[in-house]
């Protein structure tokens, strides 16, 4: 990743010593402003290049999600400035490394504005005439009053970028916005949610096997089970019948609650393994109907 939600969860969210301007991000190691280190577009990428990593994201200003329309547009400018500098210094770092261009990782920018159409527009606009190979969605994909999904902002996003790219919704999110997402055209994505519900005893039951998916139908795909509630002490069912996680065919939900009562850190691992195979069971369904409907057009 190239830090700019971070940015946010520290210098916007927290307030932790540090200020951002059209250079880059400094941050201080006390109020006093002694130590500044500076973190720019530039050093972004040269960090994501030593990472080796596949797909190398652009620096953006990601503001809170409270921020206003003056707010959103300063970070549209500046998003757009840095992704020039990106590419630039993306350029500098293949051609140093001697990297073919066949063999050079992906580089993505990412799309800011806001709850402001006209500023996604503008900024995907500009990033498209920059040229990069991928598109992310910037920002906040939830509303932060309702915490749902901003359906309506993120596939107008997904309507101004290019169609024959990548489409990165960054952020989302549970089971069905990933459905929503795909729906949109969004074909990658990322978030914190499946560890962060297996540590908090949340785990997902999906409504029906991934394999019949209807990403079309706008029925409810999945469930919660909330382990930490007292009806599962004699519940010897697996997480989900239809899973086949090491955690569904080996243990059962009276078991799970107990390891999480007792605090035994067993019970996250297990969790978690069976969050992150739900995922891959669906990301495989919707893989599936996505290639189901490549055949069809061909044939059509």
């Amino acid at each position: 990743d190239s830090g700019g939600f971070q940015i946010l969860s520290l210098l916007y969210g927290k307030n932790l010593h540090g200020t951002i301007n059209d250079e880059g991000v400094a941050f201080y190691t006390s109020a006093k402003k002694r130590t500044k280190n500076l973190f720019t577009p530039e050093k972004s990428i040269e960090v994501q290049f030593t990472l080796d990593s596949d797909i190398v994201i652009c620096l953006d200003d990601c503001p809170r999600a409270q921020a206003t329309r003056d707010e959103n547009e300063l970070s549209v400018r500046r998003t757009i400035e840095w992704a020039k500098r990106c590419k630039e210094e993306f350029l500098r770092q293949a051609e140093r490394r001697k990297i073919p261009h066949g063999k050079q990782p992906l580089v993505l920018a990412v799309v800011q504005g806001g709850a402001y159409k006209d500023l996604r527009e503008r900024c995907a606009q500009a990033l498209q005439d920059i040229g990069f190979d991928a598109y992310g969605f910037g920002g906040w994909p939830v509303h932060p009053e309702t915490g749902k999904l901003n359906a309506e902002i993120l596939a107008h996003t997904a309507a101004c970028m290019p169609a024959d790219k990548p489409k990165f919704a960054l952020g989302v999110g549970t089971p069905q916005d990933i459905v929503d997402g795909f729906r949109m055209g969004y074909s990658l994505f990322d978030c914190v949610l499946p560890t962060r519900d297996a540590r908090h005893q949340r785990l997902y039951v999906l409504s029906k096997d991934p394999s019949a998916v209807d990403s079309e139908s706008g029925e409810k795909l999945f469930k919660y089970l909330d382990l930490e509630k007292e009806r599962f002490t004699r519940d010897f069912n697996p997480i989900d019948e239809a899973c086949d996680c090491p955690t569904c065919r080996n243990y059962t939900r009276a078991y799970l609650h107990h390891l999480f009562k007792i605090e035994e850190t067993l019970a996250y691992r297990l969790a978690t393994l069976h969050n992150l195979r739900t995922y891959t069971r669906l990301i495989d369904a919707l893989r599936n109907v996505s290639q189901a409907a490549l055949e069809e057009r061909k044939h059509s």
